[in-house]
Parts: C-alpha cells; structure tokens; sequence
C-alpha cells in the first residue's frame, strides 16, 4: 500500500475540493444556513436561530458557527453571499471524516482496510453532496464517531484506562447533540447497545458506563435545550425532536425502512453494490466482532432516516463510514487472496454495470429536458456507463483486485466533472441567484418583492430587497407596489397561465430561470 496516501490526497481533492465557488449557494439547507447564520451575525443574536427576525427552529444555534465564522472572516454582514469559504470549511469537515474512518478502521481491520475504507467513504456519492450542502450533518457525523470510535473499542476489549476516553466521547456525544439534535447523539450508543445485546455480553455495555455518560451528556447540552424551551415552549419542542431537520416536510411513517434503505444504497453509491456481498462476508464470521459491532452502528444510523422520511439525501451519513468500514475490510481480503472471494466481486462488477447502465440512460434522457446543461450532461451519462463497465471488464480478465479499485471511478472521475461542467449551468434549477441579482439591479432600492407561494431561500440570501409571500392578486400587489408605479413578483414559470388570469393581465417578465421568473406588474 505504497500509493494509498497519495492515492487518498489525490481523491480528495477531486471529490471535495474541485470547483467549489460554482454554482451560489443552492436551496434548500445551504441557503437558509447561510441567512440563519447572517442574520444571527447581523442581530447578535448568539442563542435562538433567526432569519428576518424570527426564529428559525431547524437546527440548534451551534451548528450555525461555521458559517457564521464565514460571514465574519469573509467581511461581516455587509459582504456579499459567496459559496467558496462555506464549502472549503465543510469540505475540510469531510476530509477530517474521511481520516476518521480511516484511523478507526486500521485499529479494528489493519492498516490497509483502513485506507482501503477511507478510500471508500471519499468515492461514495453521500460524502461530497454532503461537502457541499449539509455541514450540520458532516460535523454532527464526526461528533458521533468520535464517540462511536472510543464506545467500540470499549465494548470489544477491556483495557485499564479507558475513563479518560470515554469522558472524551460522551463529551462528543454532547457536541452532536448541541450541533445535529437528539437523533444524531441517539445513534451511538444504541449501536454499542444494540450488538452487546444481540451477543448477550452485559459485562461489554457495563465498561461503556452508560449512566456516567449519560449524566456528562445531560450536563453539556441542558443549559441551551432549557433555555430554548423557557423561551418557546411546544412550538420550539415539536421541532427539537427532528433536529436537524425541524423544517423538512414528513412522509409517511411507514414508508420509513424502505426510505431508509433507498436512501442508504444512494448515499453509499458505487460500494453499495459490494456492501451487502462485505455485510454478508463480515456477518457469517463467527469472531468479526468489530465487524458485526460496524454493521450494529450502521443499522443504529439510519434510525432517524427511518423515523423521518422526507429527509435529504445526506442524512444518511452517519451510516456511511460503518458501511465504508465493511468495504475496506472485504476489500482488504480481496487484496490478500482474490479467488474465495472472486463470485462476491464478479456479482457486485455485473450489479455495478447494470446500475450504472440505467445511470446513465436517465443522465441521457434528462439531458433533452435541461437544454441549459444539456452536453455536460450527456458527458456526465457517458463517464457513468464506462466507469460502471470498467470492474466488469476487470472481472472477465480475472483482475480482481484490480476490479475492486474500479468501483470507485464513477464518483471519482463524475464528480469532478459534475462540479466543473454540469453544476454551473444548472444553477437556474439550484438556486434564485440570477433572478435576485435581477431584481438588485432593475428595481428601485426600496422596492418590496412579492412573491407568489414559499420563496426560495437563495432569494431571500440574495436579495437585497424586503421579499414578501403575498397571494397572486392586483389587491394584494397594490400594498407592494413601488415608486416606480411598478409592482414586482416572482413566482415559478409554471403559474404563469394562473396569474396572467388573476391579474386580467400578463405581467412583464424581467428574468427568468427555469424555476422562478421576475416580473413587473403596472398597478
């Protein structure tokens, strides 16, 4: 494993830290991070999450510190909305993930499933989605294994010494909690729980010292919780209990395992196409201890998925390092002797391909409905078919080790290219960054901006204008209207029919993307 580290650094740099001042910052949670975050700056408000001068009960007030620290080495509230530090910082989160995983790896597999895993966990889809949208979720996440990694080691081995490690993790199990909320310190611990039960070992739990813990936790996070609670009461508690996702909409509650699932095989994609061959490889061992404790904390991890189902693709991180875990490890295998395992690679190269195929056949019919996009996006569907291929070509070679290093091409080689060609031309779907610098600049100062349904929270970010929810009628557009005589409204290009009819009038279209258009309206 001469190459791992620089292999590793090379990875990373094109997964996370490619292209990252493009496109703005994107709806739903990277812009309504960066306003909360703006806002609290703006009011010194240091306790209650704000946006507009109401409180925002998404998130608890610590997980908005790293934007906030943007906004102020940026300039302060008077600079303007720009992505590229927000993302470096959550990027570097994730790097600081990827070595964790790694480091928790090398000490329960060995030194080359360790970077085996850490090379694993940077090339699935999970990481860099999360990289760029929900540093909630990558610090919450590296909270979390900080505590599981030290929860782990403690259950599986006896060692004099171990308290001082252990009021380190439940101190972390205490930042996960003031940073993602309950369901992200819940986790865990219910892991460790959930496989000493599963083998019956009391005395294993015991060593955790849960109720120690559990007092170290309580003694962290009570003074903020009670505070919120003093001052919001049930408003503030029914949306605590999802933190960190208070404001995303629920599915329905039985729809939740197959949520969970669904959203762990995209995450996890390209190497959810080998983990249930290494979940299976690592469960029929009688003595993989750390393995079966690893796929305990990735069942424990998608719990809140499950309970939550509505919630964004990144939620699913907690899971991913665990899963990444059993990928280093059968990987590592692979790499010592390829023929026992040579059927598990040769059915993940074929599910890999016909995955990939299908990939890339929805790339290519997307391709037709976003003209804006539409060569970068048939670029992105070829690299995924012949990246999906490759292991399968390996395979019928009898290279299988060599197959095995394959399955990471599609994210490692896509999502670059997604970064650096596809992503800036699909802005007009990511964000209302181009519709807000449009009303800044053909508006008077002082004109409102109505807005037909929820408004996007780029354009609330972007906007240097008073944005108002209104209903799409001339009566409620003549309380807006400007010095200009003019009334201006936004409102996606799918209710334009339904407004021309309301007003008696088309309105005048100033901008438009293909998810908001800017008009004008003479009242």
């Amino acid at each position: 494993m001469r190459f791992a580290a620089p292999t590793l650094a090379v990875l990373c740099l094109l997964v996370l830290f490619t292209a990252l001042d493009r496109p703005g910052f994107t709806d739903e949670h990277e812009s309504r991070d960066a306003r909360v975050a703006h806002d609290s700056l703006k009011h010194h408000e240091w306790l209650t999450p704000q946006a507009g001068g109401d409180p925002v009960f998404e998130k608890p007030m610590l997980a908005y510190i790293p934007e906030i620290a943007v906004w102020v080495i940026s300039g302060g509230v008077r600079a303007a909305p720009a992505p590229l530090r927000s993302r470096q910082v959550r990027a570097l989160g994730a790097l600081a993930l990827v070595l964790l995983t790694g480091s928790i790896a090398s000490r329960q597999f060995g030194t080359r499933a360790g970077w085996c895993s850490a090379i694993a966990l940077v090339t699935t889809l999970g990481v860099p989605l999360a990289a760029r949208t929900d540093g909630t979720q990558i610090f919450a996440t590296i909270l979390g294994w900080c505590a599981a990694g030290v929860l782990s080691a403690t259950a599986l081995e006896s060692r004099p010494g171990r308290d001082r490690g252990l009021v380190l993790a439940y101190a972390a199990l205490a930042g996960a909690l003031l940073v993602g909320g309950p369901l992200c310190a819940l986790w865990p611990p219910g892991g460790v729980a959930l496989y000493c039960a599963l083998v019956r070992d009391r005395a294993a739990w015991s060593r955790t010292r849960p109720l120690a813990g559990l007092a170290i936790v309580l003694g962290i996070a009570i003074p903020w919780y009670g505070s919120q609670l003093y001052l919001h009461g049930a408003a503030w508690l029914a949306r605590a209990l999802w933190f960190p996702y208070g404001l995303d909409p629920h599915a329905a509650w039985f729809t939740g395992p197959l949520v969970a699932l669904s959203v762990l095989v995209l995450a996890c994609f390209p190497w959810s196409v080998l983990m249930p061959e290494a979940t299976r490889y690592a469960a029929i061992e009688p003595d993989a201890h750390a393995a079966h404790l690893a796929i305990a904390l990735m069942a424990c991890a998608l719990v809140p998925v499950a309970i939550h189902p509505g919630v964004p693709l990144s939620a699913a991180l907690p899971a991913l390092p665990a899963a990444a875990m059993l990928c280093g490890r059968f990987i590592d295998h692979v790499l010592e002797d390829p023929p026992p395992l040579a059927p598990a690679v040769a059915r993940a190269a074929r599910t890999l391909a016909l995955l990939g195929t299908g990939g890339a056949l929805l790339l290519a019919v997307a391709a037709a409905r976003v003209p804006e996009a539409a060569s970068d996006v048939r670029l992105l569907a070829a690299v995924t078919f012949l990246t999906a291929w490759l292991p399968l070509l390996a395979v019928w070679r009898s290279l299988h080790r060599v197959a095995v290093a394959f399955i990471a091409l599609p994210i490692a080689v896509g999502a670059p290219l997604a970064s650096v060609f596809a992503l800036p031309h699909l802005e007009g779907y990511l964000n209302a960054r181009s519709v807000a610098i449009a009303m800044n600049e053909r508006s008077p100062s002082d004109a409102p901006l109505a807005v037909f349904g929820p408004p996007p929270p780029s354009l609330n970010l972007y906007a240097r204008r008073n944005v108002l929810e209104i209903p799409a009628e001339r009566a409620a557009l003549t309380a807006v209207r400007a010095e200009d005589g003019f009334a201006y409204a936004a409102f996606p290009p799918g209710l334009a029919s339904d407004v021309t009819r309301r007003l008696g009038e088309a309105p005048e279209v100033l901008w438009s993307t293909p998810s908001l258009m800017l008009t004008r309206i003479h009242i």
